[in-house]
């Protein structure tokens, strides 16, 4: 005679994909998942910022005209900042299971990392620009002028890389229902976010000292 199958079973046979049979448990293995992604992620910027700053305490003849900071830089920093601050709104929306509040904190992330994206390709165009300032071009201009290029650039890939889950985020909010697993995904999305909001500002710093 044919069992009935379980709770657990019947859950397993609706679909439920991977080996997780409740959302909660594929929601603590993103934790951990993302916890482990954000330290490799750490220690490869404070590589970056240790190898410069080295670089720069250690050379005696480090230049002194280099190019300041565009302008622009300022204006992403801003920018980025909004997307730390959408994506904290749209985790309390969350939280008050106000799915029009989440897609307005979505959208608005949206929009702050398309601002911070142009920025920073308008940075690195005045930055180039005013190369032809520098009347030498020693070794240790070339370290400095491209320490802006790597730290930006690697921060940029990064913050195309989070537009991903931004965008599953996205199509959940508006095509599909809430589940506790996309809470989850809403929640370390937002910590990824506001992971390289800190690793902006770290990297700022870095250029306003060694630049």
């Amino acid at each position: 005679m044919e069992q009935p199958r379980t709770d657990i079973q019947s859950s397993a046979g609706e679909g439920a994909r991977g080996v997780y049979v409740r959302d909660e448990d594929r929601v603590k293995a993103g934790s951990l998942g993302l916890v482990l992604f954000l330290m490799s992620l750490g220690m490869l910027f404070g590589g970056l910022v240790l190898i410069v700053l080295a670089v720069r305490i250690g050379d005696d003849a480090w230049p002194q005209d280099l190019p300041h900071l565009p302008w622009q830089v300022w204006v992403s920093t801003a920018a980025i900042l909004g997307v730390s601050i959408a994506f904290a709104e749209a985790v309390a929306a969350s939280r008050r299971a106000s799915d029009v509040g989440i897609r307005i904190a979505l959208a608005t992330a949206a929009i702050m990392v398309a601002v911070f994206t142009g920025m920073q390709a308008w940075a690195w165009l005045d930055w180039y620009e005013q190369m032809p300032a520098i009347e030498s071009v020693t070794q240790e201009h070339r370290i400095g002028i491209m320490s802006f290029w790597i730290f930006t650039t690697f921060h940029v890939a990064h913050v195309l890389g989070g537009l991903i889950p931004l965008g599953m985020i996205g199509w959940y909010a508006v095509f599909r229902t809430w589940t506790a697993s996309r809470h989850g995904l809403l929640h370390h999305t937002a910590v990824y976010w506001h992971f390289l909001d800190v690793v902006w500002i770290v990297l700022l710093v870095t250029m306003l000292v060694v630049l």
